[in-house]
Parts: structure tokens; sequence; C-alpha cells
């Protein structure tokens, strides 16, 4: 794979509207719910109006069962994997995902 990686939200999104303006584009994003900038459910909603990436949100908090409902019925995200994460459960979302 080739792996791109940003540090924030907002870097998160730059990359993506960069990767579109060069007609590159990203095919899956593992999405941490807690950044320093934006939260995750922001990111992935505006990464979603971007390119059509399929997202994995990862996350450590118990979120709202109304946001990861709104989150995957509107296809913002194709699953989301709660911390701590087993390599081997990160391969499997991947290669599931890549399809």
């Amino acid at each position: 794979y080739n792996v791109l990686t940003v540090d924030s939200g907002k870097a998160c999104i730059d990359k993506l509207i960069d990767r579109k303006n060069k007609n590159e584009k990203v095919d899956l994003l593992l999405l941490d719910y807690k950044l320093g900038d934006i939260s995750g459910d922001v990111v992935a909603r505006k990464a979603k109006e971007i390119q059509n990436t399929k997202i994995v949100l990862i996350t450590a908090f118990e979120l709202d069962d109304k946001v990861i409902q709104d989150l995957v019925q509107n296809k913002y995200v194709v699953d989301v994997i709660k911390k701590p994460i087993l390599l081997e459960q990160l391969s499997k979302k991947i290669e599931e995902n890549m399809k």
C-alpha cells in the first residue's frame, strides 16, 4: 500500500483536497476520532464531500450510538473500531475495505 500520514484533522482534509486536485484517489482512510483540532466525525463528513473515500473510524471513546448510526447509515464511515486494536484486526479491516 502507498501510505500517507497526517497529524491533524485539518491536515487530513488538506491532503484529500490536494490528492483530488491531482486526480489521485485515496482508497481508504484510517481516521482517529479524537484529533487535536477537529473531531473525526467532522473530518469524515468533510472527506465524503471531497472524494468518495472509504473511512474506518478508530476510537478509544464510547461514542453516542446516534453518532455512530448517522456515520454508518449516511456512509460517512464503513466501519468503527474501538481501541485497543490488534494488528490482525486492523489488517483484516484494511483488506476487507480495499476490495
